[in-house]
């Protein structure tokens, strides 16, 4: 081994990974962590870690220099980017190499060659790898680019260059819109990756996306680790990944392994990597999209089917190892699926979501694998991805596996920030996944107006006030008339105590007595609930006879359940939250443009004096490294503008105020 320590250039689940891989080696494994991040877990996990500078990622993760510097700092000779941030930055793997450093990933040369898919695309027509039909050159001027676009037809691709996870990415179905698409294209590109290069593809609608495993060395040899299927998406993002893909036939399996070999040793690769494909799903035809030049998120998958520890390989081969098995000898046994779970809202356009994680226990069991970047107390905030933890369910087949992950999301329990965790359970039952028949429009087509999480009963309103109450009378126990609170001795006129609250703007009654409560909903029948009892985040209560039990976590008025039928959270106001709420003055929005999110200002699009129609695109916000399209809520004229380009804004703060047309 060429190194004998390795700084992480990363943060979150990845870091933590990297951490345990090192020490796996006997590798000493160096943190670096910004201002957010001071008691990260990676941080707690590492050797030793050095602070390389403020929350925002420019100014830290993505700051090379300093990255170098914190390696010098800790007298490392090695450093490990992860995946993101400067991953597959061919400058940056190229300064390490003249600070002397090892850089665990590829050369300079195969990072830029990669990270542009026009040369990429060269490079695999040149290895006999089929493309997908579309214009790839060099010419990027609008009217080229029109003239191409004709020939491709629709609908089309417009993707950036030097791109990935969507961003730079848009589809065109009609090509009197193109002009307008591509303009935005290019200004995600720039804003994300420095680059407005874009390319053209046949958009191919009944498709899968299938990628292959690299490992290879720097002796020469290169194996592939089968393949993974990674065709659930959203929004050009992947969700949910397996290995190996479900019902690939024989001979398509071998030629994609293959190619993905054939183009990996033309290009003298000598990393960890990833060959990415598009395969059409009613022609049986499969063509290069990328290659990835670093470890993949969905890397655990494979090592589950494999049995090889693709990161501590990685490692292996940068300190200048020779991979020891032979193709024949690596075996794909059995079936791995992953969830990547985030602090997102799916319901809401898949929106970052941000806060303090309150509580967070992942689940314990047999065949399941946490690979997670937070803990309880942990802070999701806008400068980072919203990824916040993977888990990965390993079986002996691919029905086991989606059951065993089905119960893993069921048991995992993040409070604070909302997450994707329902989305992520409701995925895994669609019947095209179910079948294994799904594609990259399967998401979309399961839900063509978004995704809508469950309607919660009203048996589980009922359990958010019960669990509100006992937990303001200290457990309650079997006594309700102990508790004073807002409860009155009414008995000699017949009646019950009663408390009051408002549960998501619907008004509540509880009555209670000798361990009986009765819980009152808007246009309901009275719920009955017996014994009632909180007791260590658990409520437990009789009612028709059986005795049921559900997870529960209170943060100030947010109540959350957890229980057989899912997670639900509600906001539950006692009666002095009630008597605030009804004091608070609203911001009346009717004619602000607010952040929804803190962020940064991308761009604004109007000017003051403009005329606006309602939904018309005004501002751009970068949030979580996703850009947001601000529209007007009404027709008018723009007569302030409280933030320009680069500025940074805190959530709801007013950005645009426009006068309202008469």
């Amino acid at each position: 081994m060429k190194f004998s320590s390795v700084l992480i250039a990363n943060r979150g689940e990845i870091a933590v990974r990297l951490v345990r891989a090192c020490q796996g080696l006997g590798l000493r494994a160096i943190a670096v962590y910004s201002d957010a991040d001071r008691d990260a877990p990676h941080v707690i996990a590492a050797d030793a870690a050095v602070h390389i500078g403020p929350a925002e990622a420019a100014r830290s993760y993505l700051d090379g220099a300093r990255i170098i510097a914190a390696a010098k700092q800790a007298a490392t000779q090695a450093i490990h980017p992860g995946y993101g941030f400067l991953a597959e930055n061919a400058g940056f793997a190229q300064a390490c190499a003249d600070a002397g450093l090892v850089f665990v990933g590829p050369s300079p040369e195969n990072i830029a060659l990669m990270g542009s898919k026009i040369a990429a695309k060269a490079a695999a027509v040149a290895a006999n790898v089929r493309v997908v039909p579309g214009y790839y050159g060099d010419d990027q001027s609008d009217a080229h680019l029109l003239a191409e676009a004709h020939i491709v037809g629709v609908p089309l691709l417009i993707k950036a260059s030097a791109g990935g996870g969507g961003r730079g990415m848009r589809q065109v179905h009609d090509l009197a819109e193109f002009t307008a698409e591509l303009t935005a294209a290019r200004a995600e590109a720039v804003a994300a990756f420095g680059d407005g290069q874009v390319l053209l593809e046949r958009y191919i609608g009944a498709a899968r996306h299938i990628e292959v495993q690299i490992l290879a060395d720097q002796q020469g040899n290169v194996r592939h680790l089968f393949e993974r299927d990674c065709s659930l998406q959203r929004n050009h993002q992947k969700v949910i990944e397996e290995a190996p893909a479900p019902r690939l036939a024989a001979d398509i399996r071998a030629s994609l392994l293959d190619s993905a070999v054939r183009l990996t040793k033309g290009i003298g690769y000598d990393s960890a990597g990833t060959v990415e494909f598009l395969l059409d799903a009613d022609t049986g035809e499969y063509y290069f999209l990328e290659m990835n030049t670093r470890l993949q998120v969905e890397h655990p998958v494979t090592e589950a089917v494999t049995g090889i520890d693709i990161a501590a390989w990685q490692l292996r081969a940068a300190g200048g190892e020779a991979l020891p098995f032979a193709q024949d000898d690596i075996t794909c046994t059995g079936w791995a699926i992953e969830a990547r779970i985030a602090a997102e809202d799916p319901a809401n356009n898949y929106r970052p979501a941000i806060g303090k994680i309150t509580s967070y226990a992942a689940p314990d069991m047999p065949g399941l694998r946490v690979d997670s970047g937070v803990c309880a107390g942990s802070t999701v905030s806008h400068y980072y991805d919203s990824m916040l933890a993977k888990l990965i369910s390993s079986a002996p087949d691919r029905a086991s596996a989606i059951r065993l992950l089905e119960q893993g999301l069921a048991k995992y329990r993040i409070t604070g920030p909302g997450t994707n965790i329902a989305f992520l359970r409701d995925l895994l039952a669609l019947p095209d996944f179910v079948a294994g028949t799904h594609g990259t429009a399967s998401l979309g087509a399961a839900y063509r107006d978004g995704w809508r999480a469950p309607m919660p009963g009203p048996h589980q309103q009922a359990e958010a006030v019960l669990t509100r109450f006992l937990a303001q009378n200290d457990g309650g126990g079997s006594d309700p008339w102990t508790a004073l609170e807002a409860w009155r001795v009414t008995e000699p006129s017949g009646r019950r105590g009663a408390a009051f609250y408002r549960i998501d703007g619907n008004n509540a009654r509880i009555e209670g007595r000798d361990g009986r409560h009765i819980v009152t909903l808007p246009d309901l029948a009275p719920i009955e609930m017996d014994n009632a009892a909180l007791r260590d985040g658990t409520l437990s209560y009789e009612t028709g006879g059986m005795r049921r039990s559900v997870r529960t976590d209170i943060d100030g008025d947010a109540v959350t359940l957890d229980g057989e039928t899912g997670r639900a959270t509600f906001n539950v106001l006692d009666s002095d939250g009630i008597i605030q709420a009804a004091g608070e003055s609203a911001l009346d929005g009717g004619n602000l443009v607010s952040a929804p999110m803190p962020g940064l200002v991308s761009d604004v699009l109007v000017r003051p004096g403009d005329a606006v129609t309602a939904g018309q695109p005004v501002l751009v916000i970068d949030a979580m490294k996703l850009l947001q399209i601000l529209t007007a809520p009404c027709a008018g004229v723009i007569v302030q503008i409280n933030y320009a380009a680069g500025e940074s804004v805190d959530m709801d703060a007013v950005l645009i105020t426009i006068d309202p047309e008469e």
